[in-house]
């Protein structure tokens, strides 16, 4: 039997889930525009070299994708999560 405090961590457990997987999405976000932008200015391709910049640029974009994907599937959870419990 869940007593009164149990489902209060339980709810706050939810809310700190919900608010990292957003926190996921939206970095990984910033981490796939940021390399985009990176890549379209010229002075840093000239200054470093096209390989350096395309691979930097790649990783950073890779884990971007990553990230999304981690909060995309933190969020699914948590909605199966919440339609269990209804």
């Amino acid at each position: 039997m869940n007593t009164y405090r149990e489902k209060e961590v339980e709810r706050r457990n939810q809310g700190h889930l919900q608010f990292r997987s957003g926190l996921d999405l939206a970095m990984g976000v910033l981490y796939v525009i940021i390399p985009a932008y990176a890549m379209a200015l010229p002075y840093l391709v000239e200054e470093y070299g096209k390989t350096v910049v395309y691979t930097i640029c790649s990783l950073f974009a890779v884990y971007g994708l990553m990230r999304i994907g981690r909060g995309w599937m933190a969020m699914r959870k948590l909605m199966q999560r919440r339609k269990q419990g209804s």
